[in-house]
């Protein structure tokens, strides 16, 4: 597995009915333990602009006229490895179309689940490395809509603020809109890491980590940032990762 655990994001406007699949997913130790769920579309698409997520669990029928698991499925640009949980068959085939991975009922077995999830990690993994290809440069439009490249291995590490990107290099600062989610998206994945929901780290930039904070090196050496608890147990293992891959 490429990471400690995998982030969760459950789509469903009856979450009452998501006891026993939250109890079995909790269960399973590669998962995280903060699952999100939200109700409708809406808040899906605006959860998914600024947070890390590596599994989107989608109900089929949301309980909403004009869009369904299918229609929002298709409007998540660059979406995480999607599995629909349904009590409705019949939407299986539709939701391949639509880009979602695999398909489970909401009343399977747990062995039947950990297996599917297990495979559906698999998929995750395959995703981050093909996330992970040799990208030397960015080319962004900035907050002046100029035209700006910057090499990736200068990068120190970027923030977002009401969807402001600042990307913090060795001296320069460089800003653009946009989410953290696209920016990562765009980033080798075995070379980044989030130690908070709103930062994104260069790990071979990363000079010391200690329990709740990390230290980059020159020239950046004054500065550190804070790992908060349900980010910092996967940024410690990517970083571990990083350093065994890079001696």
């Amino acid at each position: 597995m490429n990471k400690l655990n995998y982030r969760l994001l459950i789509v469903d406007d009856k979450p009452d009915s998501l006891v026993y699949i939250l109890m079995s997913l909790k269960e399973l130790p590669f998962i995280n333990d903060e699952i999100k769920i939200v109700q409708n579309p809406v808040e899906a698409l605006e959860y998914l602009k600024e947070n890390e997520v590596d599994i989107l669990i989608l109900d089929m029928d949301l309980g909403d006229a004009d869009i369904d698991g299918i229609k929002l499925a298709r409007l998540i640009p660059n979406p995480p490895v999607m599995v629909a949980c349904s009590a409705y068959s019949e939407y299986v085939f539709k939701a391949n179309e639509a880009g979602i991975y695999t398909y489970f009922s909401k009343k399977i077995s747990f062995n039947a689940l950990k297996s599917k999830m297990e495979n559906v990690i698999d998929m995750v993994d395959r995703k981050l490395e093909r996330q992970s290809r040799d990208v030397k440069s960015l080319t962004i439009k900035n907050l002046n809509n100029e035209m700006i490249e910057i090499e990736v291995d200068q990068i120190y590490y970027a923030q977002v603020d009401d969807y402001i990107i600042d990307i913090l290099l060795e001296e320069d600062i460089y800003q653009f809109r946009g989410s953290l989610r696209d920016l990562q998206a765009n980033l080798p994945s075995a070379m980044f890491s989030r130690p908070r929901i709103n930062t994104l780290v260069n790990l071979a930039k990363v000079d010391l980590v200690r329990p709740g904070e990390l230290y980059f090196k020159k020239p950046r050496n004054g500065c550190s940032i804070s790992l908060t608890r349900s980010y910092k147990e996967n940024f410690r293992y990517q970083y571990e990762v990083y350093k065994q891959n890079n001696k």
